[in-house]
């Protein structure tokens, strides 16, 4: 049977019918989907939001914890290049006693610097039992070692467990901006030659016999020096049986001049000197100005390495 199609304003209602019955029955379907896609989407933003926040938090962690750890190696390293660069202590050895007369005495001990690169000032002074000597002003130069004194140090008896005592250490670097190479800065301010040495020991002093030693000391540096101090050491088979201090005015350069130095107590049949200088070769003030008739100042016939 063939069926009939609806003509005119019926077909019109019929196909309107249809779409109506069609969007009744889809909607709840492409909601219902629509939800589903949202739910969906949702879902993959709110795991993308959680494993992004867990990697940052997490791998943000073990950044900082590199980074922590990175900053405490590097200050490390720092921190041990930085004390290895600080200036060592003096080294100290055993105060010695000697007899100068019956009632007065000599102390000394030897310092050591360690140090290449830093020399230091400072105060120093020797402890006896009762006895405390004065403060005194010593300074030592890079790599050198030093006696330290104290002359004349009175005492009813002969001080026993004598001590020296430094203070107020103060430690300079070298500035190497001004001066390239310590040690032939130091070379070339440090040549003083000792020579025509003579040791009497039947010299009357003052109602008192006693001994005296006596030698050229030249200054072969180039530079002239205001009031260089020398300790004076009387040895005998290499052991210290005095110590004296000598302090010369105007000491020019390429001078010789004779110095003659007393010693008291039990005097030797024999001895050697040892000079050695006391001088900041660091202080502008230790130095003097060549004499107006020297046209040339010696020290800029020194040339640089």
């Amino acid at each position: 049977m063939v069926e009939q199609k609806l003509q005119g304003d019926f077909a019109d209602i019929e196909r309107r019918y249809k779409e109506g019955v069609t969007v009744t029955t889809w909607r709840p379907k492409l909601v219902i989907a629509g939800l589903v896609i949202w739910g969906v989407i949702d879902v993959v933003l709110v795991i993308f939001f959680l494993v992004t926040i867990t990697t940052y938090v997490v791998q943000g962690s073990f950044d900082d914890s590199r980074s922590i750890g990175t900053i405490g190696q590097n200050a490390g390293v720092l921190h041990a290049a930085a004390v290895a660069r600080l200036a060592k202590p003096i080294l100290t050895n055993d105060a010695h006693v000697l007899t100068h007369d019956a009632t007065t005495y000599d102390m000394y001990a030897v310092v050591e610097n360690v140090n290449t690169e830093w020399y230091a000032t400072f105060n120093y002074h020797f402890t006896a039992g009762q006895v405390t000597t004065p403060f005194a002003l010593g300074n030592l130069m890079p790599s050198e070692s030093r006696y330290l004194t104290a002359l004349n140090v009175a005492a009813e008896k002969r001080p026993v467990g004598a001590q020296l005592v430094i203070s107020d250490v103060v430690w300079h670097r070298v500035d190497h901006h001004e001066i390239v190479d310590t040690a032939a800065y130091l070379e070339v301010r440090n040549d003083w030659q000792v020579t025509d040495e003579v040791y009497a020991p039947d010299v009357v002093l003052a109602a008192d016999t006693v001994g005296r030693s006596t030698f050229t000391l030249k200054n072969a540096t180039a530079y002239s020096y205001f009031l260089p101090t020398f300790t004076v050491l009387l040895k005998r088979g290499g052991a210290v049986i005095g110590v004296n201090e000598v302090t010369l005015s105007q000491f020019m350069t390429g001078e010789a001049r004779a110095v003659a130095v007393h010693w008291f107590g039990d005097i030797p049949t024999s001895g050697t000197v040892e000079v050695l200088p006391a001088i900041n070769y660091f202080e502008a003030g230790v130095y003097t100005k060549p004499p107006s008739d020297v046209l040339t100042d010696p020290r800029d016939l020194i040339k640089s390495r």
